[in-house]
Formats: C-alpha cells, sequence, structure tokens
C-alpha cells in the first residue's frame, strides 16, 4: 500500500535549523558592530555640525563687528546655524553634551582668538 504522506523528514528539518544557527553566528556579531558603528557616525555628524556653527558664528561675529569674547556654547546652540541641534544641549559656556542613542557624548567649546568689536571697512 503506497501512503502519501506530506511533510518534512527530521534530518531536512535539522539540517535547516543548523543553517540557520550558522546564518545567525555571522549576522549577530556583524550587527553589533554596525550599531557601534552608526553610534560613532552620529557622535561624528553632531561634531561637523558644531565646528561649522561654531565657525560660522565665529566669521559673522567678525563681519558685523561685533566682539568676539561674546562667544560660547550656548551662543552657537541658540543661533540659526544650528536649528536641529541632535539633541545636543549646552550645559556651560564651554561643554555641549548629546545622548546617542543612550550614549552620553560631551563636546568642550574652546573661544578662538579674541577679535574686538570693530566697525567693518567699506
Amino acid at each position: 500500500m503506497i501512503k502519501n504522506q506530506k511533510g518534512f523528514t527530521l534530518i531536512e528539518l535539522i539540517i535547516v535549523i543548523v543553517i540557520i544557527g550558522i546564518l545567525a553566528a555571522v549576522a549577530i556579531p556583524r550587527y553589533i558592530d554596525m550599531s557601534a558603528k552608526a553610534k560613532s557616525a552620529a557622535a561624528d555628524g553632531i561634531t561637523g555640525a558644531l565646528k561649522a556653527a561654531a565657525a560660522i558664528c565665529y566669521a559673522d561675529y567678525v563681519v558685523n563687528g561685533s566682539a568676539t569674547a561674546g562667544l560660547n556654547a550656548t551662543t552657537i546652540l541658540s543661533t540659526t546655524y544650528m536649528s536641529d541641534t541632535g539633541g545636543a544641549v549646552a550645559t556651560s559656556a564651554t561643554v555641549i553634551t548629546a545622548t546617542i542613542s543612550g550614549t552620553p557624548y560631551t563636546w568642550t567649546y574652546t573661544a578662538p582668538s579674541q577679535v574686538s568689536g570693530r566697525s567693518p571697512t567699506t
């Protein structure tokens, strides 16, 4: 008597489970490494934005004849050049902090050399 059986044999199921285990063993470490790289890239992006905003603020102060002594971390974050701070907060005049995916990052703002207020020459 011939039976029409449907389904998978035990050996086929075990082979599939072994293949899934091998794939998981390879993929999980790569995913963890990718997460660390993503956090680092986010911090690098905010660092670049902060540097650019600081440079633009400094140039704006000098061009408009303002004394650069007023430039600090709070001033830079509150300008229109940093409309999206990425969660960065100025905790003092020289320290900017941000938390990216649960990891706190801290940047220290060092003021450039002082330029006293002067009128732009025409």
